[in-house]
C-alpha cells in the first residue's frame, strides 16, 4: 500500500487543483485555484522546515508569497468592478 505523507500528499493535490482552476476565465474560480496555492505552498513550507532543506523552504516560501499577492491582486479587482 502506498502510504500518504500528511504534508506532501495535501501540498501536491493543492498545488494541481490551482493550476487547473487558476486557468479558469471565471474571476471566482481562479480565486480559489489561488487560495488552493496559498494553502498548498504553506505545507511546503511547513514540510520544508521540518526537513531543514533551505532551498524548498526558499522556493515555496516565493511561491506561498507569489500567491498570496495574485488572491489580492484578484479582491482589488473585484472592488474595482463592483
Amino acid at each position: 500500500m502506498i502510504s500518504v505523507d500528511p504534508l506532501q500528499g495535501p501540498a501536491v493535490v493543492l498545488g494541481m487543483a490551482g493550476a487547473v482552476l487558476v486557468a479558469s476565465r471565471s474571476q471566482g474560480i481562479r480565486r480559489a485555484g489561488f487560495g488552493c496555492w496559498v494553502v498548498g505552498n504553506l505545507l511546503w513550507v511547513l514540510y520544508a522546515s521540518y526537513q531543514e532543506n533551505t532551498y524548498q523552504l526558499s522556493l515555496f516560501g516565493f511561491y506561498w508569497l507569489t500567491a498570496v499577492i495574485g488572491l489580492v491582486n484578484l479582491q482589488e479587482n473585484r472592488k474595482d468592478e463592483g
